[in-house]
């Protein structure tokens, strides 16, 4: 009977991995929606530490009502770039959106991460946005 309950632990924990939805595993980054006023932004920070976990992915998604919005991830130094005025190198960016979009990142080096949204219109638009991290925790054996 010992046997069958890591079996049936590694099975939950492959289907979870492979889950291309969002909603249904990892630990949530954002998982709300809320207004984002014209001309301003809304952050929301996540960390990773590659000492302790492997595969790491970032995915989910997200939809705007009544306008458009930009959403973009980046670097911990990035997004000090971008708050001083400078250009940042995102890790992935979209163009403007204006429905639904939904996007997967693998993530390697340990680093604090923001992902930016951004409402570059002048009217007050709002976000549904399901973001998930998901990784393999190193377990020692």
């Amino acid at each position: 009977m010992s046997k069958i309950i890591p079996v049936l632990c590694l099975i939950f924990a492959i289907a979870a991995c492979g889950d291309d939805n969002p909603a249904d595993s990892g630990q949530p980054v954002v998982n709300q929606t809320f207004d984002l006023p014209g001309g301003s932004s809304e952050n929301f920070s996540f960390t990773v530490d590659t000492d302790v976990q492997q595969n790491v992915i970032l995915q989910g998604e997200f939809s705007v009502e009544n306008g458009s919005i930009q959403m973009a991830i980046v670097s911990e130094s990035e997004y000090q770039t971008w708050l001083a005025g400078g250009t940042p190198r995102p890790l992935y960016s979209t163009e403007p959106q204006t429905s639904e979009n939904t996007f997967r990142l693998d993530i390697y080096e340990s680093d604090i991460y923001y992902i930016v949204f951004l409402n570059t219109g002048s009217n007050t638009v709002t976000v549904k946005a399901e973001i998930f991290l998901l990784s393999a925790a190193e377990q020692e054996i």
